[in-house]
């Protein structure tokens, strides 16, 4: 087998390659930042670092290039991507670390399916840099990466637990009828109540056969992505139960986007956690293009290529 050093050069190198010919501009930008992602079940690396000066800071390590990558994009109003290690608290897992490397892209002008057939491209070219065709396999099956399926949150929810997410009511008595004891679920937010039920009964099933796109998830799972109707432009790509890629249609509305940091920030605070909110990466949503981006875990692409079991495997030395 390839070793893992080589098999990501190529891998990094392909996407890359893909991206300089498609017309976007790598960009590069700060780990550790003064305020944090405010992003639901994700928690960043906190840091309290000290200058020269003798000044002392809490810092925080990016949870994605998020927020820096959109304050460049709205200034330069081009498509942008960048390759980077992130940073992740309370993570662990066959699937998880706490640092891992991440692609994050965005495109001006692209709507979810652009934005959807530009992940199946970069997957693609990604499993070509390694077997020359678009292929792979993995847990003994071979996936074609021309075919892939494409179903909703709603169609997903329906297949796999005979119930669709609608209300609260609905998962709840869902739950009390599985073999598997939910405690206290009357307590629970309509949120925490689709990732319950997701993560355990859907998110496994998805892209067993073939690769699968999920989309149109509910409005209150639709992180900063636009809305329509009540569910939000954004999508996930699995292969082999595994989330390799989210991605959506991006919010430009400063307003809008306010209430859903601010909604976050107090959801942290029963949890104790106090966190700032980046005023600048608010006001340069006036600015933002309409757009479309995505997030792509490199260590578990290379994972799902090469066929390995454990994502450390995949990141070659003693990560954590």
């Amino acid at each position: 087998m390839i070793n893992i050093h080589e098999a990501k050069h190529r891998v990094i190198n392909s996407i890359r390659n893909y991206f300089n010919k498609t017309g976007a501009i790598e960009v590069f930008t700060p780990i550790m930042n003064q305020y944090p992602n405010l992003d639901t079940y994700i928690y960043p690396v906190e840091l309290n670092v000290e200058n020269s000066s003798g000044e002392k800071f809490k810092v925080f390590l990016h949870t994605s290039p998020e927020y820096q990558m959109k304050k460049i994009l709205s200034e330069i109003k081009k498509d942008i991507y960048q390759i980077s290690h992130v940073f992740r608290n309370k993570e662990g897992s066959k699937i998880h670390t706490i640092e891992f490397l991440m692609l994050e892209w965005y495109r001006v002008n692209f709507d979810l399916n652009n934005l959807i057939n530009d992940t199946k491209n970069i997957i693609i070219t990604a499993a070509e840099s390694l077997f020359n065709k678009p292929l792979l396999k993995y847990k003994g099956k071979l996936y074609d990466l021309n075919d892939w399926e494409i179903i909703s949150v709603d169609e997903a929810f329906e297949r796999f637990t005979g119930i669709l997410p609608q209300d609260k009511d609905s998962m709840i008595k869902f739950l009390q009828k599985t073999p598997i004891a939910h405690p206290n679920i009357n307590n629970y937010t309509y949120e925490e109540l689709f990732h319950l039920i997701y993560s355990i009964y859907i998110e496994k099933k998805l892209g067993q056969e073939k690769p699968t796109i999920i989309h149109s998830y509910p409005k209150e799972l639709s992180a900063l992505a636009e809305i329509k109707g009540n569910r939000g432009l954004r999508f996930e790509a699995y292969i082999g139960g595994i989330e390799l890629v989210n991605g959506y249609q991006e919010l430009t509305n400063p307003y809008e986007l306010r209430i859903r940091l601010k909604k976050e920030i107090d959801e942290r605070k029963k949890e104790g956690n106090i966190y700032p909110l980046d005023e600048e990466f608010i006001k340069c949503t006036e600015n933002l293009p309409a757009s479309a981006g995505a997030s792509l875990g490199i260590d578990r692409l290379m994972m799902i290529l090469l066929n390995m079991e454990n994502i450390k495997d995949t990141q070659g030395l003693n990560w954590i």
